[in-house]
């Protein structure tokens, strides 16, 4: 027996040196061999072979199944024992070859070991231990720790830390399974049944973390948690936290509290139940959405966005929410996002408010609805159908106030609708686009609809371009389109009213009428229905070179389904204008020419910074002719007598229609254009690559104007120009356009209440010594886009979610925040700690901001009357005071009125895992305010805490 207590240790440790347990200090044959004298003598083998030699057919088969049957191995080995060579080496030749047999074991994988100081293998109890930095790795299973063991019997490992000099935890065990990690203070895992104790625990279950003392993990990987805190902040130290006595983890299901209460910190709040439940469904679900509180001065308490979330499947979902007031008022809204891959995506919002009268005794109520539509294909094709919808009723937004939930629906006036579809005809020079548009003014409550608005058009195509030999020459280049539009509008916006008396115009036509179904017989009264078709036949060739001539032929053509007829009613004395419906159509063509060069002009500078300043000018000549059709023997035009005076006037039978008639009066015009582009090359400050820069003086310096030489008086059209620049590296831009008027007006006499009389002659300013004439319309549009040259944000924020923080919490851990006893020489020279327990007292002076001044000054003057001048001023802007602090504002001035318009402040905190929003109205109608503290994950959405002012805006 002495010699199997000592040969069988003998032979586990050269088979244990080649076996899958120790794969990492593996040893070679070699080495082995020079190690067997040390082993040999140490357990006293020498002596037992000596005694016994019948063991030696042991020793052989154990040495030709491990180191293989070379005879130098052999001869080593013999040596090494102190044993004959040869009898050795012929016991080895009568062995057969064997077959290593699988090995059968609960370790189904190979386990990989590392670590910084020291293995050690206690063979006698099957175990081993791994010092300094350790790390184990088996499967989907890895395990880092200072200090781990590892049981071969029981199949378990156990990791756990060391405390350094100062008392803190070194090499904290982090145990991870697939995708889960868990940080510990001490870990026991069993490789067989998948179990494990824990103590101290940190891990992240579907973006929610669970702090625990202790811990039980079973093979579904369900845990049982004791002394548990659930949050969502992945801060060592949690800013908030749900404290229970007992917690269950059912992963991607949900998680199952006992008693808990809320803790900010360390102070524990009366917010408590006696048991909770938290889902934690990775996939979308159907759920219950929980409504929020407050209470409102118009409308009184209420519970809001309350309601159920269906998720019908991959594809779409649908959310149903409402509102109830305890004044009776109530609101409904449905709200649907949808998505194919590859096709389109799109959302679907449509909300519903009834609103009752806050005035005592008044039962009176209103009814609002607003509808937001998007959607977009994603794909790429021959036809094309998208959306983008906003529409509603007027007084939606005034009677909802939602001014602090959404500043632009609040305060806009203006909204507009399309609903498109396109289609190319592929091989074809075709192609047609189907639209719905609508647009809508809150204000003055027009709303105008497009029902539908179809265009059919054919891209030019040159039928002589393969014909002719010449490439460049006219005819090669001589082609024509075709373009069909046609459309049916609906309006409710008042009628124009001619200067003669109409003596069946219909009262409502003065009026802006109520766009409902009430009014559908004279808002189809008014429709405009018609079609338009267009045919421009055009070539170019040059001339001399440098100037290139566009000969051109138009012809348009126009469909109605009525017209208009036109008889004075002497009994009444004024004019009858009735409908015909009938099929109406009307054509007229025109020609012309235009001639346009381009000069370029450049003047260097010697020295200095400019280098050179470039002046290219593009004028261009035009020439159009076009008979007169307003002729009554056309048929288009009507002499009709307007008053008992006998005055008669030349009236379109289209007038007021969706594309309007042909032009009245005979035209030979000479148009004239010219453009300015101005830029000059500066000198760049620090640029090693481009030494110079361009800079534009003017991106554009345009004036037009027109001669007719047919008419028999005011020849010279209107003088048009327009200016566009930007200074300061695109800091300030600027617009200016206007109309000049270069005829002179006499004044006849001045009426009661100031009405101007005056009369338009057929005398030039210039001849009169008023230079080019009047300014009658002019605009001026000023930018201004201001912040900080080369300002960065440095984003150092945490992201949820993104990971744990090593730091585990430890209650007499130095570092906690929330622990008390913090002495300032604990914290002395640490910058970023000083910073975070006190950052008011930190002054950023790299602070990005923006500003955004926007002002607009229009300007029309008809002769003397006095002129009526507009301005806009809008400005908005944002201020980081900090990384985690921002302050934005909107609003504008009326300048005419002498007072702010609808103005918003916003302040944002990130407060790591909370956000902290606050709006505020501080004036005006809408004044109020809205403050919102909330988690920012999802899977506490629920958990926030709001509060909205007493708006006292309400409307009708």
């Amino acid at each position: 027996m002495r010699i199997i207590k000592y040969v069988v240790p003998f032979l586990f440790l050269i088979s244990f040196r080649f076996s899958a347990f120790g794969q990492v200090p593996a040893l070679d044959t070699a080495q082995i061999l020079q190690q067997l004298p040390q082993i040999g003598d140490s357990l006293g083998l020498r002596d037992s072979l000596a005694n016994h030699p019948e063991y030696l057919q042991l020793i052989a088969d154990s040495a030709q199944f491990i180191l293989g049957a070379d005879a130098s191995v052999i001869d080593s080995l013999a040596e090494s024992l102190g044993v004959d060579p040869e009898l050795l080496d012929s016991l080895t030749e009568t062995v057969p070859e064997a077959v290593a047999p699988k090995p059968k074991s609960d370790i189904e994988t190979t386990i990989d070991y590392k670590a910084r100081d020291s293995i050690f293998f206690d063979l006698q109890n099957q175990m081993m231990y791994l010092y300094g930095e350790s790390e184990i790795d088996y499967g989907d299973i890895s395990l880092s720790a200072e200090r781990i063991s590892l049981d071969w019997v029981t199949n378990s490992i156990q990791a756990n830390y060391i405390l350094d000099t100062a008392g803190k935890k070194v090499g904290k065990p982090i145990f991870k399974e697939k995708q889960d990690v868990y940080e510990t203070d001490d870990i026991k895992y069993n490789f067989k049944s998948k179990r494990a104790l824990i103590n101290g625990v940190i891990t992240e279950q579907d973006g929610a973390f669970m702090h625990g003392e202790r811990v039980k993990k079973n093979e579904k990987d369900e845990m049982f948690i004791r002394g548990a805190k659930y949050t969502t902040c992945d801060h060592a130290y949690p800013h908030y936290y749900i404290k229970s006595s007992k917690l269950k983890v059912i992963p991607n299901n949900k998680v199952v509290s006992g008693p808990f209460n809320l803790y900010f910190g360390e102070i524990a709040t009366p917010i408590g139940f006696p048991f909770g439940m938290f889902p934690q469904p990775k996939e979308k679900a159907s759920g219950i959405i929980f409504p929020s509180y407050g209470e409102d001065q118009n409308r009184g308490f209420f519970l809001r966005n309350g309601g159920y979330y269906f998720d019908i499947n991959d594809y779409m979902d649908l959310k149903l929410t409402g509102d109830i007031f305890t004044n009776g008022s109530y609101g409904l809204q449905s709200v649907s996002t949808y998505r194919k891959r590859y096709a389109f995506s799109g959302n679907f919002n449509l909300r519903y408010n009834k609103t009752n009268s806050t005035q005592f005794e008044d039962e009176s109520f209103s009814k609002d609805f607003w509808l937001n539509w998007s959607h977009s294909p994603q794909s790429v094709g021959t036809s094309r159908f998208s959306a983008s919808v906003s529409a509603g009723t007027s007084t939606y937004s005034a009677n909802a106030n939602n001014v602090g939930y959404d500043y632009q629906q609040s305060v806009n006036a203006q909204f507009n609708s399309n609903i498109s579809y396109s289609k190319t005809f592929q091989g074809t020079p075709f192609n047609l686009s189907v639209n719905a548009r609508h647009s809508q003014n809150i204000s003055t409550e027009i709303v105008n609809v497009t029902l539908p608005e179809l265009s059919f058009n054919m891209n030019r195509i040159y039928p002589l371009k393969n014909v002719v030999s010449s490439k460049n020459g006219i005819l090669s280049k001589l082609g024509f389109s075709y373009n069909l539009v046609a459309k049916s509008e609906l309006t409710n916006a008042a009628v124009a009213n001619p200067s003669f008396d109409v003596i069946n115009r219909n009262p409502l036509d003065d009026s802006v009428i109520g766009f409902s179904s009430d009014n559908l017989a004279t808002l189809f009264d008014r429709a405009k229905l018609g079609a338009r078709h267009t045919i421009p036949i055009a070539t170019s060739f040059n001339v001399m070179k440098y100037l290139t001539v566009s000969p051109s032929f138009n012809y348009t053509e126009v469909w109605y389904p009525k017209e208009l007829q036109y008889t004075y009613d002497a009994v009444e004395e004024g004019v009858r204008v009735d409908t015909l419906r009938q099929f109406s159509r009307a054509g007229w063509y025109s020609s012309g020419a235009s001639v346009s060069t381009r000069f370029y002009g450049m003047y260097n500078f010697a020295g200095g910074k400019v280098k050179a300043i470039r002046h290219v000018i593009t004028p261009s000549v035009g020439f159009s002719y076009s008979p007169d059709f307003g002729d009554p023997s056309k048929g288009h035009y009507s002499e009709v007598q307007i008053d008992e005076d006998g005055n008669t006037r030349t009236l379109s039978k289209y007038q007021g229609f969706a594309y309007g008639g042909p032009s009245q009066g005979e035209n030979a015009s000479l148009s004239f254009s010219m453009n300015h582009n101005i830029e000059m090359k500066v000198k760049t400050k620090n640029d090693s690559i481009d030494e110079y820069k361009k800079v534009k003086i003017f991106d554009n310096l345009s004036m037009s104007s027109g001669y007719n030489f047919l008419a028999d008086s005011f020849n010279l059209s209107n003088i048009n120009w327009n200016a566009r620049t930007s200074l300061f590296n695109n800091v300030v831009s600027l617009n200016m356009s206007g109309t000049i008027d270069p005829y002179v007006y006499v004044l006849d006499s001045i009426g009661s209440n100031d009405q101007v009389y005056q009369r338009r002659i057929n005398r030039l300013a210039w001849d009169n010594g008023d230079g080019l004439g009047r300014l009658t319309r002019g605009n001026v549009a000023i930018g201004l886009n201001l912040k900080p040259k080369g300002s960065s944000s440095k984003n150092n924020q945490q992201g949820q979610g993104s990971g744990m923080n090593p730091d585990h919490i430890n209650n007499s851990d130095p570092d906690n925040p929330f622990l008390p006893g913090m002495e300032e020489n604990q914290i002395a020279g640490n910058v970023n700690q000083f910073i975070s327990r006190d950052p008011n007292q930190y002054v950023p002076f790299d602070v990005p901001w923006a500003l955004n001044v926007n002002y607009a000054f229009n300007y029309t003057k008809n002769g003397f009357n006095d002129p009526v001048i507009t301005q806009t001023l809008n400005f908005n802007g944002n201020l980081s005071i900090t990384d985690k602090t921002r302050i934005g504002f909107n609003s504008g001035y009326d300048i005419k009125n002498k007072k702010f318009t609808v103005t918003r402040l916003n302040i944002g905190r990130d407060l790591h895992c909370w956000t902290l929003n606050f709006n505020w109205v501080p004036f005006g109608p809408r004044q109020s305010y809205f403050v919102e503290i909330r988690v920012n994950s999802q899977l506490l959405k629920d958990l926030k805490l709001d509060k909205k002012s007493r708006s006292t805006y309400t409307s009708f």
